[in-house]
């Protein structure tokens, strides 16, 4: 299965992500909305 333009964004500091999809993708964390995208997965 292949996955495309996936992305994780945490709101307002509220949770966080480490990866968008196993350990690919930049963490998200603290207050800003910037989401961490991927655009192809594998």
């Amino acid at each position: 299965m292949k996955f495309h333009h996936l992305l994780v964004v945490s709101l307002g500091g509220n949770g966080q992500y480490e990866h968008v999809i196993n350990d690919t993708g930049a963490p998200t964390s603290g207050t800003s909305t910037v989401p961490s995208n991927v655009v192809s997965y594998p």
